[in-house]
């Protein structure tokens, strides 16, 4: 009983804390391109790393049983990654990226063990109070224009005048884009738009009855989390939130969505067509990206140049804008493409294909597949769900429910 309550409680922190980046960083000298650390290379211990490994290791001391179908596609998935550090340039930025996956696949094995039905409500409230926390901060930053001083959650301190900050340019005025306890407002605007997709997964189970007062609460956080999203102003993470919003609301959601998108359209034009004009920039960078990722991938189209280590083999080609965008390419199967190769593409299609197929199959309803659709769609505008420690984990959580959705289903 003892055992059982303390993996309650482990369950529930480590879903609160998922969006956080407390952590310990060191900075050996492979973490350096050009005398400058980069975040990507550098090893990290997250209090959610250690939250992850207490969790599996209560509940294999309980000996529980484990889905064994769970454990061999990330065990293939760990494998054809790893096989790309043999001969890469960087070994040890290699085995930070895939000390990273291990972790988070121990919390994907752990979900997808368990049965939804019961652990429902466990995921469901600490999902919402993280989500109400986020967008509640992320506000709060827009309005300031710049962090509040959450250090201990991973904020990091800026303001609007910081080099290099995110802002949103709207005829001469500037707006701080928020980021919440994320390293960029795309990662928190994606954050927003898969949980909320959970959410709404999560409640639909039978042991969740939400009464009046949690469905205020639930309402509340769902309308906050959209108004978080529109202040990032992330192009393809809005274009995916109107989407999903249109396939799950009804007929008078769906009403209320579009005058909406008509009210805002004036900054949404700004917005969109700023990448066709003074945002031209980032269009630029993405494309010498993929130029360099399908050079850099002809010359070792098998076992690619290693994992995480797409930075350090395109330092010396990155040349537009006033300093190198040292940053992975923006495409999550081009990036693992480049570098584990064919082994390490094939490995992640099979890890992510796998549940998407057989929800397919299952012809279950739409809101079991829109998290993954968001995924893939944003996937192919940016890196997060392969680089940054929040894009894994919520690559994870939603694996590990699919997973143990489609074990009740078998």
């Amino acid at each position: 009983m003892k055992s059982e309550k303390l993996e309650k409680i482990l369950l529930f922190l480590t879903v609160l804390f998922l969006p956080t980046q407390l952590g310990k960083h060191f900075w050996p000298s492979f973490s350096f391109i050009y005398s400058l650390p980069i975040d990507y290379l550098s090893p990290v211990i997250y209090f959610w790393d250690l939250l992850v490994v207490s969790l599996f290791s209560v509940f294999l001391l309980q000996k529980k049983h484990i889905n064994k179908t769970a454990l061999n596609l990330v065990l293939v998935f760990l494998l054809t990654q790893s096989i790309s550090l043999f001969g890469s340039s960087n070994l040890a930025a290699g085995l930070v990226r895939l000390e990273q996956y291990v972790i988070c696949g121990l919390f994907g094995i752990y979900l997808a063990s368990s049965k939804i039905k019961v652990q429902s409500s466990k995921l469901f409230w600490p999902i919402l109070f993280s989500v109400l926390f986020e967008s509640i901060l992320a506000i709060l930053q827009f309005i300031k224009g710049g962090t509040l001083g959450f250090w201990i959650l991973g904020e990091r301190s800026f303001t609007l005048s910081t080099p290099g900050i995110a802002k949103f340019d709207y005829h001469g005025l500037e707006f701080l884009r928020p980021y919440g306890t994320f390293p960029h407002p795309n990662v928190l605007a994606g954050f927003m738009i898969v949980t909320i997709l959970l959410l709404s997964f999560l409640r639909k189970q039978e042991s969740i009855q939400l009464l009046y007062g949690s469905r205020i609460k639930y309402g509340m956080t769902v309308v906050l989390a959209g108004l978080t999203l529109l202040l990032t102003v992330s192009r393809v993470a809005i274009i995916a939130g109107l989407g999903s919003a249109l396939l799950t609301f009804k007929k008078k959601g769906r009403v209320l969505i579009l005058l909406l998108v008509l009210l805002l359209l004036p900054v949404l034009y700004t917005r969109f067509s700023s990448v066709f004009n003074f945002d031209v920039l980032s269009l630029v960078r993405r494309e010498e990206q993929i130029s360099i990722a399908f050079n850099l991938w002809i010359a070792r189209p098998v076992f690619g140049v290693g994992l995480n280590n797409f930075i350090i083999a395109a330092s010396d080609q990155l040349l537009a804008g006033p300093s190198r965008f040292l940053q992975p390419v923006h495409n999550i199967f081009l990036l693992d493409l480049v570098e584990t190769g064919v082994i390490g593409l094939f490995g992640l299609i099979i890890l992510i294909g796998y549940p998407i197929k057989r929800i397919i199959s299952y012809q279950l309803s739409v809101i079991n597949l829109l998290p993954w659709f968001v995924i893939l769609f944003l996937g192919m505008f940016d890196h997060y769900f392969l680089t940054l420690p929040q894009g894994y984990r919520m690559l994870f959580l939603v694996w590990g429910i699919s997973m143990s959705m489609l074990k009740l289903e078998a």
